[in-house]
């Protein structure tokens, strides 16, 4: 399996959807947002949090096979790129200005075991007609911040376009995850959640549900690997 390939093809795909929405936010790269229409958000939200998994596990098939000793080097196929940290520094018009690193963990599921199993199957319109109250109709399209939607969006594209550096941003975790486990002190083991990724559909609503599920099949393909 040529995995450099594949990870040009899906980033290709990735990217053009991407930049579909911040079309859609009516922003430029590297902008910022203050608000948006709930129905704007709802969209872009619709797209962002698959595409965001799909990022993950790009970054998962690249870091595979890179040595922490050797961490600074790139995937075959791949152009020399500066390496980030958790925070991203770059010259502003007043200084330095930081910004948001891409998250390379799937969000864990949260649930209250405690009452998982008493739960009463509760149905729900998705209208709340309850008296003096505001109307959640859809029609009721007011603006909601939109702050951390601008820099989750400036992220993603960012790691896009910088897949070695996220790779060996993961494989720096790798070392500290193995120091943690002689340690005996918990730590994440996977940057990809047990189960089904964030963002994953059963029913295709977009194209990225067809790119998160190759995706997906080719991280675990290649985990499956020997990581040699």
């Amino acid at each position: 399996m040529d995995y450099s390939l594949a990870i040009r093809r899906n980033r290709d795909q990735l990217r053009t959807i991407v930049l579909t929405l911040f079309a859609l936010a009516k922003m430029r790269v590297g902008g910022s947002l203050f608000t948006l229409p709930r129905s704007t958000f709802a969209a872009i939200m619709l797209v962002l949090r698959p595409a965001e998994s799909c990022v993950r596990r790009l970054i998962v098939i690249a870091a595979h096979g890179l040595k922490q000793s050797a961490s600074s080097k790139q995937p075959d196929g791949w152009p020399d790129l500066p390496p980030r940290g958790g925070e991203i520094r770059e010259a502003g018009r007043g200084g330095p200005e930081k910004r948001k690193a891409f998250r390379l963990f799937d969000p864990l599921k949260h649930f209250d075991p405690d009452s998982i199993w008493d739960a009463e199957p509760v149905w729900e319109s998705g209208f709340n007609l309850a008296p003096n109250h505001t109307s959640t109709l859809a029609l009721d399209d007011k603006p909601l911040d939109a702050t951390h939607l601008g820099q989750r969006l400036n992220a993603l594209i960012r790691a896009l376009d910088n897949i070695p550096a996220q790779a060996r941003r993961l494989v720096r975790h790798y070392a500290r995850r193995d120091a943690a486990l002689k340690a005996r002190k918990p730590t994440r083991l996977s940057p990809m959640r047990p189960g089904l990724p964030p963002g994953w559909r059963e029913r295709k609503l977009h194209e990225i549900d067809d790119v998160l599920r190759e995706c997906h099949g080719l991280a675990h393909d290649r985990l499956n690997e020997p990581d040699t």
